[in-house]
């Protein structure tokens, strides 16, 4: 066949998923052979020609090899990764083979998308001496950071009047004072192609550059997605534009996947957005709940440079839908009669819902634990961490986070008592007032998670 054997179907699923999931695909490239492809023909998927990072340190210097693949046939295939340096792609024939041998390792970086970019490439005949496939180093710089945020602003005393809370109630046990809200009419596409350009306006990018828009929300103007309206509001005419929905998570996850796409040489240039306006979705009527959440939106740039130069040292991301019942807004139903006994669904959501409790122990065990894990992983100790950045939840969190992993509190960033919890824009949003103020400055190591949702956790260490 021409077409490419997929050595292990068990790891592959959705694009959206592969574009940042830490697993490997092996995939069999036709050879000359053995019915591959005729001399000339281009075969269906140049998959040789693109190199992912590998996400995790579990997956260095493995040897995959296809399970049907013959031992004659095949000596080995490596992962080769080390910290700061993307994956290296090794094919060798085997004895008496004029052809590429029958196994290729790819990262799971965005890995469906590159591979139909570079089928569009145009095919060359490969040497009969073998085949040594390898990739230059891609890593990410973050050029530019933006933000915005609703001019409403309702303060803990504002809610006050409505509701049976106080300043001090609130502010005790979050942290939070101020919110801002989106008036009725206003939208969060606009919001988020505000930040947006802010963003592209401090990396000095022309919008017409940018080859990527991703925008992270749980809360889109359309349920259909919202990020290729923002995409043309932004004039980047050339760019693909996605939601991802990872609620609080969203942001740290939708950066992980844009990187993925860079590093694989898919593009080269994106625009990553975190908003939201959960606002609109809380029950008014619940004071343990209402008051947490306000309306915003982040945005960073990120460009492909050299992988000795890469800001994203390291990810690790993870969710269990055993804890969904925990915090969500969920679908709800009404019958609707369609003729001959047969019934439909008349579809809305309802408010959102939270059991703050079981969220706080969530936090407050799963964000420490995942960034131990990348410190260790990548050899970081607390004091070499310039800045701690969270997800602007609840103070209590940050804090108990910096204790359990050996940070002074002074390096926590939170601007969590003027927005509240903003959901996905929570992340972007704090960091661009940091690089803005001067807080965060080039070259320094940010240890950041987002939590939420799903339930869902990501970690990063970024280095500016």
């Amino acid at each position: 066949s021409s077409t490419p054997a997929i050595a292990s179907t068990s790891i592959l699923g959705a694009a959206g998923a592969l574009a940042s999931c830490p697993l490997a695909i092996l995939v069999e490239l036709p050879g000359r052979d053995g019915g591959g492809a005729s001399e000339g023909q281009q075969p269906a998927a140049a998959l040789v020609s693109t190199g992912f990072l590998a996400a995790t340190a579990s997956m260095a210097s493995q040897a995959f090899v296809a399970p049907h693949a013959r031992a004659a046939d095949v000596r080995s295939v490596h992962l080769q990764r080390e910290v700061l340096r993307p994956l290296a792609v090794a094919a060798t024939p085997g004895p008496g083979r004029s052809s590429p041998c029958g196994a290729c390792a790819l990262s799971a970086g965005a890995g469906l998308l590159a591979a139909g970019l570079s089928a569009r490439r145009p095919w060359r005949k490969r040497s009969r001496q073998g085949a040594q496939v390898s990739r230059k180093a891609i890593g990410i710089s973050i050029l530019g950071t933006g933000s915005a945020a609703p001019e409403s602003v309702v303060t803990n005393d504002h809610l006050a009047e409505v509701m049976d809370t106080s300043d001090e109630w609130i502010a005790q046990r979050t942290g939070i004072r101020r919110r801002h809200v989106l008036k009725p009419g206003e939208k969060l596409g606009s919001l988020s192609t505000l930040a947006a350009k802010r963003a592209l306006e401090t990396a000095k990018i022309s919008p017409e550059d940018v080859e990527l828009v991703i925008l992270a929300t749980s809360t889109p103007d359309d349920i259909f997605g919202t990020a290729p309206q923002v995409a043309a509001e932004l004039g980047a005419s050339k760019a693909v534009a996605f939601d991802l929905t990872a609620a609080c998570s969203g942001f740290v996850f939708a950066l992980i996947t844009a990187s993925q796409y860079v590093r694989s040489g898919a593009v080269k240039s994106a625009v990553v957005i975190g908003a939201d306006c959960l606002a609109r979705w809380v029950d008014w009527s619940d004071r343990g709940t209402c008051v947490l959440f306000g309306d915003g939106a982040g945005a960073v740039v990120i460009q492909a440079t050299d992988g000795d130069k890469d800001a994203l040292i390291g990810f690790e991301m993870g969710s269990d839908g055993n804890g969904a019942c925990h915090l969500g807004v969920n679908l709800e139903t009404e019958p609707v009669a369609l003729g001959g006994g047969n019934e439909g669904a008349d579809a809305r959501y309802g408010k959102l819902g939270m059991n703050g409790k079981e969220v706080f122990r969530f936090a407050t065990s799963r964000v420490p634990k995942v960034l131990s894990s990348l410190l260790e992983r990548f050899d970081v100790k607390p004091e070499e961490v310039d800045h701690l950045l969270l997800h602007q939840a609840n103070k209590r969190i940050m804090d108990s986070a910096a204790k359990r992993l050996g940070l002074d509190k002074e390096k926590i960033i939170c601007n969590l008592d003027e927005y509240g919890n903003t959901s996905a824009a929570s992340i972007p949003l704090a960091l661009d007032e940091a690089v803005r103020s001067g807080r965060v400055k080039p070259g320094e190591l940010i240890a950041c998670a987002g939590f939420g949702a799903g339930l869902s956790w990501g970690g990063m260490l970024l280095r500016m």
